[in-house]
């Protein structure tokens, strides 16, 4: 049973309500107990004050009787012996008259025999009514006795009430029985209730444990219902959600490994072909071999800057790339570009403007990273804005950063196409990507690249109007 959740939950509802229950009898006794005995204590003390005072008023008619002419004395003891011996039946207590000296004048005939004197605390004839305990040596026990003033004959007394201190407010004893019978019962209604509220608390779980195992089966298309709002919808939520991350990076890499089989094989075939050909003597001109030998040149670059640009990415993701940051002038490195492009803008026929953002901007990044990314920029910009189209590379100094654009008058980019264009391998038009080359990945490495710099990357489009890209590097 210790070995699931539903029975620790089950043992520890048991455990609780065990405690929970002896402790509620045990103060609930205790209370009881304490209210009972003070309850009993009261109503003693009334009942003998009331006798008392009936005591006196027949003591007094009494005597008046006794003193009328012709008329002969009754002793008091005779006249009160009744009535005490019927309230003592009635209180199931010793009642007793006694005399300021403590000598019994009379006593009720139930309870112990007292005989003709009492030892009494000192003092408890100068109050008045008064309730209190006495362990009296004669009857070896604790009694809670009850005394107020009344008359005995002609003379002052006292009306006395004496009851065992075990039997004032006794009710623990009789309700001990109903305390068990109902104690059961509210155990087994607890219980029951443990069973369901134990299987209401596992049951998302197993259900997310069910899950887990399916998913680790290859059933990446698992999800697990949510119900409510407490920590276990909580708990189906986030599974639900690292389910569905774990799907997108599943999809991610099969398409990883299919882009990058096909990157891989198309110059792999032109290598190997080309390659058998001249071992075979197909190509037999010297044009013709010199034609393969191009070929094959060409493409084991193409192989080699996709195997670059894999290694790249896969140190990214490692986080093995960290920056080389050191100051360095922005403009300085625009004017590289710049000479660097302007000879290959001129042979496709495309405009290229440079627009710095001033005589110089020094600004604290790493100059290598963000050479490659505005490369990859100014290579993209230039393959797709056509003949007679124009390029801007411009940058913009704000407050703490600096805003790089490489804008281009081609064709644009759909609107739908946007979200994706970061992402590995997209192509917007493959086959325009296939009649420019390149495998892909240069956003995406761009993106990263930034992102290690501490920067941002953002593209805007106009279908027929042209792209701009946006990098936003900060300065220190």
């Amino acid at each position: 049973m210790f070995r699931t959740l539903r029975g620790r939950v089950i043992v520890t509802y048991f455990i609780v309500v065990i405690i929970s229950l002896l402790l509620a009898s045990v103060f609930f006794l205790f209370f009881l107990t304490r209210y009972t005995r003070n309850r009993d204590k009261h109503d003693l003390l009334r009942e003998v004050t009331t006798l008392a005072k009936d005591v006196k008023d027949l003591e007094r008619g009494t005597a008046s009787v006794s003193q009328a002419p012709g008329r002969q004395a009754k002793p008091a003891s005779s006249v009160t012996q009744g009535v005490v011996n019927a309230a003592g039946d009635v209180l199931a207590a010793k009642l007793l008259v006694v005399v300021p000296d403590g000598t019994v004048v009379l006593q009720s005939r139930a309870g112990p025999d007292l005989g003709s004197s009492v030892d009494l605390p000192v003092g408890v004839f100068s109050k008045g009514p008064l309730i209190t305990e006495h362990y009296f040596k004669g009857l070896g026990r604790d009694y809670l006795f009850a005394t107020a003033p009344t008359r005995v004959g002609v003379g002052q007394g006292y009306l006395m009430a004496l009851k065992p201190v075990e039997q004032v407010g006794s009710v623990a004893g009789s309700l001990v029985g109903y305390l068990v019978i109902a104690g059961l019962i509210a155990l087994a209604a607890s219980m029951l209730l443990a069973l369901y509220l134990s299987g209401a608390l596992s049951r998302p779980i197993r259900e997310v444990t069910a899950a887990a195992r399916k998913m680790s089966a290859g059933d990446y298309g698992v999800e697990v219902p949510v119900r409510g709002s407490d920590e276990t919808a909580e708990l189906a939520r986030d599974f639900n959600d690292m389910a569905g991350r774990v799907r997108s990076a599943y999809q991610q890499q099969r398409n990883f490994v299919g882009n990058v089989s096909h990157e891989l094989r198309t110059p792999l075939t032109s290598i190997e072909g080309f390659s058998q050909a001249l071992l075979d003597g197909v190509s037999r001109s010297e044009e013709e071999r010199r034609r393969s030998l191009q070929i094959i040149n060409v493409e084991s670059k193409r192989l080699v800057r996709v195997l670059r640009d894999l290694l790249l990415l896969s140190q990214i993701d490692a986080g093995d790339l960290r920056p080389d940051r050191r100051p360095v002038d922005l403009v300085d490195i625009m004017r590289k570009l710049e000479s660097i492009y302007i000879p290959r803008a001129e042979v496709e026929g495309i405009s290229l403007r440079v627009e710095p953002p001033g005589p110089s901007l020094s600004i604290f990044t790493d100059p290598d990273r963000l050479e490659r990314v505005l490369t990859n920029l100014l290579d993209n910009a230039l393959k797709y804005s056509g003949d007679e189209g124009a390029v801007t590379l411009c940058a913009t100094a704000r407050e703490d950063a600096v805003e790089i654009s490489v804008a281009d008058t081609g064709p644009g980019i759909a609107p739908e196409a946007l979200p994706r264009i970061f992402d590995r391998f997209y192509r917007v038009e493959k086959s325009r990507s296939k009649k420019h080359g390149g495998s892909g990945l240069g956003l995406s490495i761009s993106k990263e690249l930034v992102w290690t710099l501490g920067g941002t990357i953002s593209v805007k489009s106009t279908l027929g109007s042209g792209t701009t890209f946006t990098v936003t590097v900060p300065i220190s």
